[in-house]
């Protein structure tokens, strides 16, 4: 199946905007931000001593700052455009892990500055990013968001790859400081190529606020219970592998399947997202977690449950995305998805813990991945009875 011609024709303009959005938000909070964080675990436990959860509260530090900040910051670019808040979040971010690379011995101040680091980082995530793509894309938008936060998918490649050396040969604090370079030097210069199209005519400022509706609501309940769950069985499906006898190095290559079918779900469902309606693709991709769980319950083959569940990864922060701005109003897309990007942030951070204390409550996570099969059954009807959308269209502008 072909692009239509207006797809085609969105995508010759605008790729330079996607490119842009898919390097910032790669060495943003929610890219190297997020997929560098186990490299600090054995060091960190090395010279301070501290238990392997201590170091990955930073975690869920991380996501609470997100919960916390995305509806903030999409209602302010609805107000005032996203270039600003996108600049001083790439300068403010590598002051903060500069900070984190001088922290000490303590738990508390590593979980503080790790929410400082997200805070500054609000305007490195799709918050605003994907404002920035939807006001830009109309026909080709599922597609130029999915080629969008492919930025995250490869930065959970390369990120590994690129640091693992750094840490292993300067220590965790070189490679922040490392990380904080990176982020600058990539993310300052993606954020002054937007433009400013998508600022507010002089006057206007009744646009950005949380659009409340059936679909909305509904897409805060389907986030967050897509957040808690997939980033749960994601989170533990190394040592689930392990409790079962598989050795560890084998289970970290199974779990590494998950990233590459995550890259291909982004283009994928982005390109079925233009092409049909939305809701049925996604609910068609979300059985995928049900069966990955089912197989994980049943001892079934683990190399296809992990590429379920990367299909399941790889789709749904696209489809928030895109749903955001086919049930909202543009004029309202930032402050509305803030709102749906920050659920499902909260759930995210909340998800691992409550499969670890199924695990330790239960002696294992049979309990925890029927449950996931039945919860994620529930938002595939969700997803499905979404409906029509609203009536809306893209303004005929080009980057400034």
């Amino acid at each position: 199946m072909r692009l239509s011609k207006q797809a085609r024709r969105e995508l010759a303009d605008g790729w330079p905007i996607v490119l842009a959005a898919a390097l910032a938000i790669g060495v943003g909070t929610m890219g190297i931000g997020f997929y560098s964080l186990g490299l600090f675990v054995q060091p960190l436990q090395a010279e301070y001593g501290w238990s392997r959860a201590s170091v990955s509260g930073a975690a869920t530090f991380q996501q609470i700052g997100i919960f916390l900040s995305a509806p903030l910051v999409g209602w302010l670019a609805d107000r005032w455009g996203a270039r600003p808040i996108a600049v001083a979040s790439f300068v403010a971010t590598p002051l903060a892990l500069l900070a984190l690379s001088r922290v000490g011995s303590s738990v508390a101040a590593w979980d503080a500055l790790w929410l400082l680091v997200s805070l500054a980082g609000a305007g490195t995530t799709p918050a605003i990013w994907a404002r920035i793509v939807s006001l830009r894309f109309d026909a080709a938008r599922g597609l130029a968001l999915g080629l969008m936060l492919m930025g995250t998918g490869t930065a959970a490649i390369l990120a590994p790859a690129l640091l693992g050396p750094i840490f292993a040969q300067s220590g965790w604090r070189t490679a922040l400081v490392v990380m904080a370079g990176a982020t600058l030097a990539i993310g300052l210069p993606a954020s002054l190529l937007v433009g400013t199209a998508d600022r507010p005519a002089p006057g206007e400022r009744h646009r950005g606020r949380f659009e409340a509706s059936r679909q909305t609501l509904m897409l805060l309940l389907i986030a967050f219970l897509l957040g808690l769950i997939v980033a749960g069985l994601i989170v533990h499906l190394v040592p689930l592998l392990i409790d079962r006898g598989m050795a560890a190095t084998e289970a970290a290559q199974t779990a590494a399947i998950v990233g590459v079918a995550v890259l291909a779900a982004r283009l994928v469902v982005g390109y079925l997202f233009d092409r049909f309606h939305a809701p049925y693709v996604a609910a068609l991709f979300l059985l995928s977690p049900v069966v990955a769980a089912l197989l994980l319950w049943g001892g079934g083959p683990v190399t296809i449950a992990a590429l379920m569940l990367g299909l399941a990864a790889g789709a749904e922060v696209d489809m928030l995305a895109y749903f955001t701005g086919r049930y909202a109003a543009l004029a309202n897309y930032g402050a509305t998805y803030g709102g749906v990007l920050g659920i499902f942030c909260l759930g995210a951070g909340l998800g691992p813990m409550l499969f670890g204390a199924a695990h330790d409550g239960m002696g294992g996570y049979d309990a925890a991945l029927l449950g996931s099969a039945l919860v994620l059954s529930l938002v595939v009807v969700l997803i499905a009875t979404l409906g029509r959308y609203r009536n809306d269209s893209i303004p005929s502008a080009c980057p400034g």
